[in-house]
């Protein structure tokens, strides 16, 4: 018993472990400029190509947690996403609150996304990141038995709550630091304004951009 809330208490609140290492990321290697820009929520009807052909025109690639009712639904813009070389990764089927679910429900939301993704033969996708970036048990042991990494960020922008492209930009180019993984919104046009800036001046600090799985000590949290 003593064992069980030990491991919760770690978890969800103390120093990262061992075992919660083996499962997650939510930076690199802090001595190596590298960077990675992702995107949750999409794909969405509009702002995917812009976003694309901004990531396309610096010769970038990030990483998108898909919702798989979006991926479903917009299954050409799915495509397009990983044929430009974009890293798909799990943000779960309908975009719940897991921490509410049970331990089956989490891992089929899990499993919808991934049959989704599957279904327009985009190869099953390592990590997952859940809404809102809640961590419990309950979802801590239904990654374990999926075999899912937990993708987490080191640094929200905060797009979605209506700030100025500027705004974004500047926040990611003062707080950037080696390793920091990027929280970003697909669908959010001040996103797609900032992105240019973004990149710009973080290649500029010399940083380069990597997906979530080439990321230095990508097995970390």
């Amino acid at each position: 018993m003593l064992l069980s809330l030990a491991l919760f208490v770690c978890l969800e609140y103390g120093t990262l472990s061992d075992e919660r290492s083996k499962y997650g990321i939510a930076a690199g290697d802090p001595f190596v400029r590298e960077v990675v820009l992702t995107f949750d929520d999409g794909p969405r009807e509009s702002g995917m190509q812009e976003i694309i052909s901004v990531l396309e025109s610096y010769d970038v690639h990030a990483t998108f947690f898909v919702v798989g009712k979006f991926a479903e639904r917009y299954g050409n813009i799915t495509l397009e996403l990983a044929k430009s070389g974009q890293e798909l990764a799990n943000h779960t089927y309908t975009h719940p609150k897991l921490f509410r679910l049970w331990v089956e429900k989490i891992m089929r939301e899990a499993e919808r996304c991934d049959e989704v993704l599957e279904s327009l033969g985009i190869p099953k996708t390592r990590f997952l990141r859940p809404p809102g970036g809640s961590f419990t048990m309950n979802i801590f042991n239904a990654m374990r038995r999926m075999n899912l990494c937990l993708g987490l960020w080191s640094l929200n922008t905060a797009d979605y709550t209506g700030r100025p492209a500027e705004e974004i930009s500047r926040l990611v180019l003062k707080s950037t630091r080696p390793g920091t993984i990027i929280l970003m919104h697909s669908g959010v046009p001040n996103t797609v304004k900032a992105l240019p800036a973004i990149i710009e001046g973080l290649k500029a600090q010399g940083y380069t951009f990597v997906r979530l799985c080439e990321m230095r000590d990508s097995g970390k949290i």
